[in-house]
């Protein structure tokens, strides 16, 4: 009998973890509360199951006897995950470490303890808490919900005035209703895709980030390889310790930090899954490692084969809509959709859909992915393309 494996989610985003799973042989199990999520026609068994209803996917994953479980791309499944590892004594990361990683507070006391280098923190419930203690992190700094994920509720803020629209964005996606606010870091914004097996963070791979103007600062592109060779080692030593630091046992782990003006590091927080914005993508075309296949295979505990292969330079953007509104289409020119540099070229909306403008990390409709001679030149060719395409909205 071949082996039963679920993915918790089957939005645009697990995508890749069913058709890879379905690629490997296993018989693949989905759940999302929307019937109609693009992933559920292509599991062998999809159930319209909210990603939070956590005892109701525990008994549709001990119905099915599953060999593994993961999840990809968005924090929130990242803790319904741990629980079903917990329940079914499943290998990967169980609930612990996946709260651990899910909560920001959390993470940032975790990383306190253990010693790695992050941004000055404090956790508030109110705006008056806030303006009280605003002066032991100074301005600017960053309000942000804590336990959200898709830089939902992230803003930069100034001065005063704007504590209080910031502290607003922030609780709209708070579960918690605590408030993180933290230092901010003037520094080069990147990130780094880690893999761990039996405790340890035996991989990191380095990455260039491009994020949106303020206040929202949504990671809207990504690049290999990575451009300041300089500070690589001190910055992997960090990833690392961080990493291990969560207790992150086995599979991937998302990585975001920021490197100052003197080359320290700063991590920012770390997901225990894999990236989005078209990182697992950008992984394969960089460095031969399929980031997918080998999350798989370490959720059904098997050895996955994290070798790199070669080391090509690519860049990734998001496509956005130019406002809210509802999706008429889009036009693309021919030489681009025939250039050798396009890797993947895919709008993910259709006519009619409500679009938003880019405020949140799901509010992509779409991806570039390209390749060329250097990072930086794979980089403008991305945006060049970018701007070519026009999107119609009504």
């Amino acid at each position: 009998m071949c082996k039963s494996f679920m993915v918790v989610g089957a939005g645009v985003g697990q995508l890749p973890a069913i058709l890879k799973a379905k690629e490997l042989g296993y018989f693949v199990v989905t759940v999302d509360r929307n019937e109609n999520a693009v992933g559920m026609s292509y599991a062998d068994v999809a159930y319209p199951i909210d990603v939070m209803d956590v005892e109701s996917i525990i008994q549709v994953a001990k119905k099915h006897k599953i060999n593994g479980v993961m999840t990809m791309q968005t924090d929130l499944p990242v803790p319904t995950v741990g629980q079903i590892i917990d329940s079914l004594s499943l290998p990967g990361n169980g609930l612990m470490i996946a709260k651990t990683c899910s909560d920001k507070v959390e993470t940032r006391m975790r990383f306190e303890k253990k010693g790695v280098p992050q941004p000055k923190f404090l956790f508030v419930n109110n705006i008056d808490e806030i303006k009280a203690k605003i002066a032991n992190i100074g301005f600017p700094c960053i309000i942000k919900a804590p336990d959200s994920s898709g830089s939902r509720g992230v803003t930069k803020v100034n001065e005063n005035c704007d504590i209080e629209k910031a502290f607003l964005e922030a609780q709209k996606y708070s579960r918690s209703n605590r408030i993180l606010v933290e230092e901010y870091i003037d520094g080069l914004e990147i990130g780094a895709q880690a893999f761990s097996i039996d405790g340890s963070c035996v991989k990191v791979l380095l990455h260039n980030d491009t994020v949106s103007s303020p206040p929202y600062m949504i990671p809207i592109g990504h690049s290999f390889p990575f451009i300041d060779n300089n500070n690589t080692d001190r910055i992997e030593v960090a990833v690392k310790k961080a990493v291990e630091a969560l207790g992150i046992e086995q599979g991937p782990s998302n990585v975001d930090l920021i490197i100052d003006k003197t080359g320290n590091p700063y991590i920012i927080e770390i997901g225990a899954r894999i990236g989005a914005t078209c990182l697992p993508e950008l992984v394969y075309y960089y460095s031969g490692i399929n980031w997918v296949e080998a999350t798989i295979k370490s959720a059904v505990g098997e050895v996955p084969d994290i070798t790199q292969k070669k080391h090509n330079p690519v860049a990734a953007v998001i496509i956005d809509s130019p406002q809210d509104g509802v999706f008429q289409g889009y036009s693309c020119p021919d030489e681009i959709l025939k250039s050798p540099k396009l890797l993947e070229f895919e709008v993910t909306v259709k006519k009619g859909d409500n679009v938003e403008k880019l405020r949140k990390g799901t509010d992509r409709i779409g991806k570039i992915v390209v390749s060329d001679e250097s990072v930086s030149k794979a980089e403008q060719i991305a945006m060049e393309y970018k701007n070519e395409i026009i999107i119609e909205i009504l």
